[in-house]
């Protein structure tokens, strides 16, 4: 069985498909960071342990709508929820990454959340049940998994709409992270669209002064092409956690 059917396989194959797109990603950008590329191999030779060093996503606020309790969080596929014979209304998105620290090192076994608003930018949270925007009833808004041995973790979801925070500030469309690593705190960010016009006007997004720390958090999609369904989208969010070899009590 095939994501698209309840009940399905929701992890068959998505590796390769997260190496191709990682793979096709690297070729355009080749270019663009040639430049870049040189300074950096002179830098690396004089001290080959810079090359390793990841910077971290930004970290943003979980936001009011955290809420991800049973049976809305089910698995990692929103679109499906057991019981429910019709899909979430929206188009259809698939969100592949791999956990990691700064060093590189894969983050196995960390506990990943995911909640969002559904198409017309609603949340299914009773802060939101007065926002007078429709509700979705095959849409739960919330899903989990967890990383990997090799730190990679996949979700199938709808892409979200917008909505109105208050009369002066429109949210774009994003999606809300929460990550629970084995030995150290969680990890909240968000992960945006690009090409939307209201990021460049968001509070949250714009917080994040460094342009290049808040790219790392504006996620590109493309055509998941015939192995997936038809018209769906995929991004790939890599996501950088932590200081590397600093453990904290779990939570």
């Amino acid at each position: 069985m095939k994501w698209g059917q309840p009940g399905g396989n929701r992890n068959e194959g998505w590796i390769e498909d997260l190496n191709r797109h990682r793979t096709d990603l690297s070729r355009r950008r080749l270019l663009g960071g040639a430049a870049a590329l040189g300074a950096t191999a002179l830098t690396a030779a004089a001290n080959p342990a810079i090359a390793k060093w990841l910077p971290p996503t930004p970290m943003q606020p979980a936001g009011p709508f955290y809420h991800p309790l049973p049976p809305l969080s089910v698995d990692n596929d929103l679109v499906y929820h057991k019981g429910k014979t019709e899909p979430a209304e929206g188009d259809i998105i698939h969100v592949m990454g791999r956990m990691l620290d700064p060093s590189g090192k894969p983050i196995a076994g960390a506990r990943v959340e995911i909640w969002q608003a559904n198409i017309w930018g609603r949340y299914n949270h009773p802060r939101h049940a007065n926002a007078n925007l429709p509700d979705d009833p095959n849409f739960f808004g919330f899903g989990h998994t967890k990383s990997n041995a090799s730190g990679a973790y996949r979700f199938r979801s709808i892409k979200p709409g917008a909505y109105p925070d208050n009369p002066n500030w429109i949210r774009p469309p994003h999606i809300h992270f929460a990550i629970f690593p084995p030995k150290s705190e969680v990890w909240t960010t968000q992960m945006y669209f690009a090409g939307e016009v209201l990021n460049d006007e968001d509070f949250l997004l714009q917080g994040i002064k460094d342009p290049k720390a808040r790219q790392r958090v504006i996620v590109p999609f493309k055509s998941t092409g015939p192995k997936f369904e038809s018209g769906s989208d995929l991004g790939v969010f890599d996501i950088v956690i932590g200081q590397p070899g600093v453990e904290r009590k779990n939570i």
